[in-house]
């Protein structure tokens, strides 16, 4: 064989390999894939009591709280599938990293199968939120109209760590899920959490029940590790249920919920029943029950209207009781699938001995009302 005829064989093969790994990196890419995906929302803010003073402000969020995160999934074959998600929650009037970290929002990993379900593991929500979100007004056009303190957790406040979570195909319309968060520490029950969820869809109509429990002894040394399931990054955010009225912390809180929505077509209906229980380290205790009645409606292809009344009614376990009132009032202008423009009123009223009303985020009133005033832009990606 010439040296030239050789040269040309090898060049050849050299063409062949090169084509086959570029073929093999292609197979995989098509087979895999990594999403970025997020949302950015601002708007100006009116309070009409905040700590005895009236506020304007450039207000983070106001309809669904900024974040960007990545989501990826890999086909493995057999009908299963690697994924995870990575999300990151930020606050856009200063840049900076919220919910504790850069992946605060959630940061997980799993399997997920057609027949036999999803397996996931890291930080995640719970079922309160993960089941139950669709049958609150806050989270689809009412923003920060969420149940006072977001008692019940229906507004993605608090997240499970160190959590494993399964998730069940649907059966018939029928789907259930289930997590458990470890304590990380040798004391089992100190700061651990568990979740358990079903929900049933058919056509236009969906129910879900869900029951979350956190664990999180106060008087424990450390008091809150950030170790264990639940971290301070997200306990009892903006809510004035958190501590006892002698100032003691909480134990243990308890959520069971029901709720359901319903598509008339431009038309939708929803709502939810929660009753929730703080155990306080002084052997004190709060219950809470929330009852929740929504609707929106698209007025034209365009423009969206809702209204959301909430009702809280608290009882202490040494007799004080607490009531709140409150009304939800959205405007939503869709300039595009990703892009709209927002106007929200929440309005609400508090009554019994020592309450003052506190709409989600805000600061406390100095009285039994309080006025929040919200309009913004938010875009999805």
């Amino acid at each position: 064989m010439k040296q030239g005829d050789f040269r040309v064989k090898r060049m050849r093969m050299a063409c062949l390999c090169a084509a086959l790994v570029l073929g093999g990196v292609g197979v995989a890419h098509a087979q895999s894939s990594v999403t970025l995906y997020g949302v950015i929302s601002e708007s100006l803010e009116y309070v009409s009591n905040s700590r005895g003073s009236h506020l304007f402000a450039l207000s983070n969020a106001g309809m669904m709280p900024p974040r960007f995160g990545f989501r990826g999934t890999e086909d493995l074959g057999g009908g299963t599938k690697a994924i995870f998600d990575l999300e990151a929650g930020f606050n856009i009037t200063n840049g900076a990293l919220l919910n504790g970290g850069m992946f605060g929002r959630q940061a997980w990993v799993g399997l997920s199968n057609d027949r036999a379900g999803t397996v996931t593991m890291g930080r995640q929500y719970e079922e309160m939120t993960n089941t139950m979100w669709f049958a609150t007004a806050s989270n689809v056009f009412a923003g920060y109209g969420a149940h006072i303190g977001d008692n019940d957790n229906m507004f993605f406040t608090n997240r499970f760590n160190n959590a494993v979570r399964y998730a069940s195909p649907t059966y018939a319309g029928f789907s259930f899920a289930g997590s458990y968060a470890f304590s990380n520490s040798t004391e089992f029950s100190n700061n651990n959490g568990f979740s358990g969820a079903m929900t049933y869809t058919r056509g236009p109509l969906k129910i879900g029940a869900a029951f979350t429990q956190f664990n999180r002894r106060s008087n424990a040394i450390p008091s809150n590790t950030t170790s264990g399931a639940v971290d301070s990054t997200g306990w009892g955010f903006s809510s004035p249920f958190v501590t006892s009225p002698s100032g003691a912390g909480t134990d243990q809180q308890r959520i069971m919920g029901v709720g359901g929505s319903y598509d008339f077509g431009s038309f939708h209906v929803l709502g939810n029943y929660t009753n929730v229980l703080f155990n306080y380290s002084d052997s004190t205790g709060l219950r809470l029950q929330n009852f929740e009645a929504s609707a929106y409606k698209f007025v034209t292809p365009f423009v969206e209207v809702g209204l959301s009344y909430v009702y809280t009614l608290g009882n202490y376990s040494f007799g004080r009781s607490t009531h709140y009132n409150q009304v939800d009032l959205a405007t939503h202008y869709i300039l595009s699938k990703r892009t709209e423009l927002y106007l929200i009123g929440i309005y609400q009223q508090a009554s019994g001995p020592g309450t003052y009303a506190q709409i989600y985020t805000a600061s406390p009133s100095s009285g039994r009302n309080q006025t929040l005033v919200e309009t913004g832009i938010m875009h999805k990606f």
